[in-house]
């Protein structure tokens, strides 16, 4: 549908898939959910009604650097946030009636999030869809079900296992990081962050081969994370490394990897010790993550009808050997989500930081493409030195990921945010 031309999946009419986060929200609570489901959508709404303050970061969004000029240019966008034309500000009071409506009609219907897919609002959105020439159909909506998937899982050292969502998702990405690593990080720093980038380098490649399970055969692609042979052929690689190899080829990749934006991350921890991590994606500005299957393509992420889109997303959970929660994690920001939740999940289990301090320390990124190591500020000359030394190219980027977090540990419960884009912890 999008061959030859990157940007139909990335923006305007054929970038829209059919929303499934709602449905799975659904079923969710229908299997789980002790609440009301009414009463899970009253701050939303509340929010939508009186307006949130407009805060830098929403104001940059906004803005002609931003996504300004495609709200401006879209009559529905500008309907939607564009209050009197004007697009909002910084101290600007930012509202959403019309999805409050919305949001209304979903929580007090008795079928729930049915209703968009399958009932009041179904000929509505349709008809809103095909005025900007979407080709989703009233049965696409009908059609549309939330699977339930196993998590992958591993084995880590000190009786911890971890969990984190399987594909089209990332945590078979995250989880191969750590087996890679977790034998051979040390208290050398210098060694350290070769060893880190180069682990990265290797996962991104598996990545570019991974897609919809239901649509694509990944028997062993899952299979690497539990094979003892492969992941030591991976650590023998790393540990000889006197330079790093500048081809992706180098590294086993056979295609690029999409990129996606516009995500969240929540982490909670229940009373009754229930652990949950949730990712949420809507890109940008756009309705969801279709814009995955951009160009040039892997095969395993090529776009077909019901089929789901790879994710960077890889919400975890890490138990200790009685079960219990001892780190609930997750994290915003495209496809760094992968390498900061991996940072975090290490400077909490193998150098015993804070889970605060596991958080706020400074992060590098490799994906492969584009072959360079992105770093934040904060990391020391000495190790920028070392990875420039070992024939890394070096790029200092922004804040760019966003990690969520909760620990247990000696039966004391500590809770962190990410300052990169802010949030709040809280505790009832």
């Amino acid at each position: 549908m999008h061959s030859g031309c990157y940007f139909k999946s990335a923006s305007g009419n054929l970038s829209v898939a059919v929303p499934g986060e709602l449905m799975g929200y659904w079923e969710a609570h229908q299997k789980y959910g002790k609440l009301p489901w009414c009463e899970l959508f009253q701050p939303a709404i509340s929010m939508c009604l009186k307006g949130i303050p407009v805060n830098k970061r929403l104001a940059k969004s906004f803005s002609e650097s931003g996504m300004g000029p495609e709200i401006m240019s879209s009559e529905s966008l500008r309907k939607l946030l564009a209050e009197n034309g004007k697009l909002p500000s910084v101290g600007d009071t930012f509202r959403l009636p019309i999805l409050a409506k919305t949001l209304t009609i979903i929580a007090k219907s008795p079928r729930g999030a049915l209703e968009l897919y399958n009932g009041c609002l179904t000929e509505t959105f349709i008809r809103d869809l095909k005025k900007l020439g979407c080709i989703i159909t009233t049965e696409d909506m009908n059609n549309y079900r939330a699977v339930w998937k196993h998590p992958v899982m591993v084995n880590l050292k000190k009786d911890y296992v971890a969990y984190s969502a399987p594909p089209p998702a990332s945590g078979i990405i995250l989880l191969l990081i750590l087996k890679v690593l977790e034998s051979i990080i040390s208290d050398d720093a210098q060694a350290n962050i070769i060893a880190v980038a180069e682990a990265f380098k290797f996962a991104y490649a598996l990545r570019s081969e991974i897609g919809d399970p239901d649509f694509e055969n990944l028997k062993e692609i899952m299979s690497k994370i539990g094979s003892d042979c492969y992941l030591s052929e991976i650590r023998d690689k790393i540990l000889k490394t006197r330079r790093t190899m500048n081809l992706p080829e180098d590294y086993g990749a056979k295609f690029t990897t999409p990129d996606d934006h516009g995500t969240v991350n929540i982490v909670v921890l229940a009373p009754n010790g229930d652990a949950v991590s949730v990712t949420s994606t809507i890109n940008t500005f756009s309705p969801n993550i279709i814009n995955s299957f951009n160009l040039p393509p892997s095969p395993a992420n090529y776009i077909k009808g019901g089929k789901r889109p790879l994710s960077s997303s890889c919400p975890t959970v890490i138990v200790d050997k009685k079960g219990d929660a001892h780190l609930i994690t997750g994290a915003a920001g495209g496809t760094h989500i992968t390498t900061s939740t991996a940072q975090v999940i290490m400077n909490f289990l193998w150098f015993d930081l804070s889970i605060k301090q596991a958080v706020d320390i400074p992060r590098i990124h490799h994906q492969l493409f584009p072959m360079a190591l992105r770093y934040e500020e904060g990391i020391e000359m000495k190790l920028l030195q070392r990875a420039k030394h070992a024939g890394h190219k070096i790029k200092k980027v922004g804040p760019s990921s966003s990690v969520t977090a909760i620990a247990r540990k000696r039966d004391q419960i500590t809770a962190s945010y990410d300052y990169r884009r802010g949030g709040s912890t809280a505790g009832f």
